[in-house]
């Protein structure tokens, strides 16, 4: 079955969020104090593919699915403004 992107995730702890582009692309946004850090991944290399593959599968119980709207409000962006997020 193929998934439909984008995808939102976040781990267990609420630290990061992750918009999943598609199976080769995403950006993870992650939370330290009250600054948020915006790291991009695209696939170059296997392990980068199974992290990507781990996430969206929600792996052994570490990250859980999340709604567009609670992404973006966890991360403090703007829903309809996608070019911050591309």
């Amino acid at each position: 079955m193929t998934a439909s992107f984008p995808q939102f995730r976040k781990n267990k702890t609420g630290t990061s969020y992750y918009h999943i582009i598609s199976e080769k692309h995403m950006i993870e946004w992650q939370k330290l104090g009250s600054r948020i850090i915006r790291h991009e991944l695209s696939v170059s290399i296997l392990p980068e593919r199974l992290l990507i593959a781990d996430i969206l599968s929600c792996s052994q119980g570490h990250y859980e699915i999340v709604s567009e709207i609670d992404f973006h409000i966890a991360v403090k962006q703007d829903p309809t403004d996608y070019g911050k997020l591309r």
